[in-house]
């Protein structure tokens, strides 16, 4: 049905053609918008996740200076300088406690000018050990000038501190795909921020204050860092943003969680991450697999005072988040395209209806032409313009049929008409020419013997005029007997180029032709065609010599030859430059017995030989001449 309909209703064509434009263009757009939203989102959100591994930066940076801001400025309190240089231990251990409990520090700890430990507020009785080696006292004890920033503390530093803080910095380490292979199943260093501030007297550094918070499983820390950048969003039960702080590649705090919901403390960091953040020192930006989901996602290092990379500072988004943006996108590309389908289909049915009732109205007359019946189409007052021009073409075309059938008939009628007459002709010249020429005969041989016997005489000369009046008579009688005889061309597959070719080659030696220049104009590629070779030599023979009576000073015969592959025929033109034919002689070039050569020269039976010859060939013969200029004979001669 559907290939019936293809084939036959426009209408129907016109319609599916256009819902699949609006279909294709939909389709084509929404693969498009997909990739550019896409890519668009991912910038998005890669920007997004860029300016927040910035923000966390900077609030990191700013809890850092924000601590360091309050050591230095308790180390300067009067109670603590007082204490410090009269070396109050209980006050001081008192002191500390308030200052840790008040200020958030996990460590609070004076320190001696040569880098022993003067009282702990984690631990009264431990003290007087060296930690001299400590980066940060280090730094204050050589610039004498505050300083803060991330740390490492050993296993065995932060014990002294007490035993809860060495319980909370021990974090098992869990293998992770695409991680780096750890040799011990746990890791017993603790990640710090720390500050230390000089305690002066009187110019001279009697001490040294430093605190420091413990970041392993510090998920209060870590969580306000995720609520001032990420505030609260979720997607599905599920936090949006994270946050994370990595301790070498292992995550010492975080708030991603695993597959059952409890926070990754312990996973690690792939190894490409870390090599390029670690080992490289740079910001790594992109989607990652992130313990149990993807998320977009931003790393950048963590260094201490002097530079070090001690670990890495994690945000994440959800690629989720982004997911759900694009589906949404798609679902409303999807939902416009079948609104516009649907819109489309009435909207295109009643424009198409509209459009095509005046190919309607052309396809219906096409049948009553195809049946005879000639009509003009019917131009309504509300056709448009194309309407009204295509009506207007069309009725020219239904006129110019009409005309054309008219003068094809006409010229069928004419056709007819002269090949009755010349067959009429024929048949009477025939009978005509049978009974003159026994009379003829005699006439002749006794007009010779009396020619014999008068020789000498002064009646020879006019024996001559009998006899050669006879012969022409003869000749004329010959010539009607010729047009008369319908004899069936005996053909043969002939090289046509050369038949024409040896013809000419006869003439080219008769004295009539010697100021007459024959040229040759012949197509190579002419297959061989079915020709009597001798009445073919007549008809190039008959339009030789006239073609050389029309040129009485001289001038050129051209005999051209080429192939008409897609007609499947040859053509032969025979053109000569003499006095041409005139306009009124025209339709009678091919009667018998019309001649326009002076009397006595022509018996006006060769073209009309030629035309007998042509027509038992089943080809036709045109000619086109103009006065002053010459006359050019066409003969089409079919292959087969």
């Amino acid at each position: 049905m559907i290939p019936s309909l293809l084939r036959s209703n426009i209408r129907f064509k016109l319609v599916v053609s256009l819902l699949l434009i609006v279909v294709v263009m939909g389709t084509l757009s929404l693969i498009v918008g997909i990739r550019i939203i896409n890519k668009n989102v991912i910038r998005e959100a890669t920007d997004s996740v860029r300016n927040s591994l910035g923000a966390t930066t900077e609030l990191y940076d700013e809890e850092v200076q924000k601590r360091s801001r309050i050591v230095e400025y308790l180390a300067k309190t009067a109670e603590i300088v007082r204490a410090t240089a009269d070396r109050d231990r209980p006050f001081l251990f008192a002191k500390l406690a308030q200052i840790k409990a008040e200020f958030g520090f996990d460590i609070v700890n004076v320190v001696n000018p040569d880098g022993s430990i003067l009282v702990r507020a984690n631990n009264f009785d431990a003290w007087g050990d060296n930690v001299a080696n400590y980066r940060y006292i280090q730094w204050v004890m050589r610039n004498k000038k505050p300083a803060a920033g991330t740390g490492i503390l050993g296993q065995e530093n932060i014990r002294k501190e007490g035993k809860d803080l060495a319980e909370r910095t021990i974090i098992h380490v869990v293998r992770t795909p695409l991680a780096r292979a750890h040799e011990s199943p746990t890791l017993n260093e603790a990640l710090v921020m720390k500050a230390a501030s000089p305690i002066f007297e009187n110019g001279e550094m009697i001490g040294i204050l430093y605190a420091a918070i413990l970041l392993n499983n510090n998920d209060q820390f870590i969580d306000r860092f995720k609520r001032l950048v990420f505030k609260e969003e979720r997607i599905d039960g599920r936090e949006v943003g994270a946050s994370t702080l990595f301790l070498g590649d292992i995550r010492v705090t975080t708030n991603v969680v695993d597959t059952q919901g409890r926070r990754a403390i312990g996973t690690q960091v792939s190894e490409e991450v870390y090599k390029k953040v670690y080992e490289e020192g740079q910001t790594w930006v992109g989607q990652a697999f992130v313990v149990a989901s993807w998320y977009i996602s931003g790393y950048c290092p963590l260094r201490d005072i002097d530079g070090r990379i001690l670990g890495m500072l994690y945000v994440g988004v959800l690629k989720e988040k982004f997911d759900a943006a694009l589906r949404n996108t798609t679902l409303l590309f999807l939902l416009v395209i079948v609104v516009t389908v649907l819109i489309a289909l009435p909207l295109s049915l009643f424009l198409i209806n509209a459009t095509t009732k005046p190919v309607q109205r052309i396809i219906a007359a096409t049948t009553d032409i195809a049946r005879g019946d000639y009509h003009p189409i019917v131009v309504l007052p509300h056709d448009d313009d194309d309407a009204r021009k295509i009506a207007a073409g069309f009725n020219a075309m239904v006129m110019a049929i009409e005309e054309r059938d008219r003068k094809i008939q006409d010229q069928a009628e004419r056709t007819i008409l002269k090949s009755e007459k010349l067959a009429s002709l024929g048949r009477l010249a025939s009978g005509i020419a049978h009974e003159i020429n026994n009379p003829l005969t005699g006439v002749l041989t006794f007009s010779s013997l009396l020619l014999g016997d008068l020789a000498g005489t002064k009646y020879e000369e006019d024996v001559k005029v009998i006899r050669d009046e006879t012969l022409r008579c003869r000749k004329i009688v010959r010539g009607i007997l010729d047009f008369a005889r319908e004899n069936e061309p005996q053909k043969s597959a002939a090289d046509l180029n050369e038949v024409i070719g040896e013809t000419l080659a006869i003439f080219e030696k008769n004295v009539t032709f010697h100021n007459v220049e024959i040229v040759r104009d012949f197509a190579r590629d002419l297959p061989p065609v079915q020709l009597d070779i001798s009445q073919f030599k007549q008809v190039i023979s008959n339009l030789a010599v006239n073609a050389v009576d029309a040129m009485p000073k001289g001038g050129r015969l051209t005999l051209t030859t080429a192939l008409d592959r897609a007609a499947g025929r040859v053509e032969v033109r025979a053109a000569d430059t003499g006095v041409g034919i005139p306009p009124e002689n025209m339709s009678r070039l091919f009667e018998p017995f019309f001649t326009t050569k002076d009397r006595g020269k022509g018996t006006g039976l060769g073209l009309a030989v030629v035309y007998g010859i042509i027509k038992r060939h089943n080809g036709t013969i045109d000619v086109r001449s103009k006065t002053g200029e010459g006359t050019e004979f066409t003969i089409r001669l079919p292959l087969v």
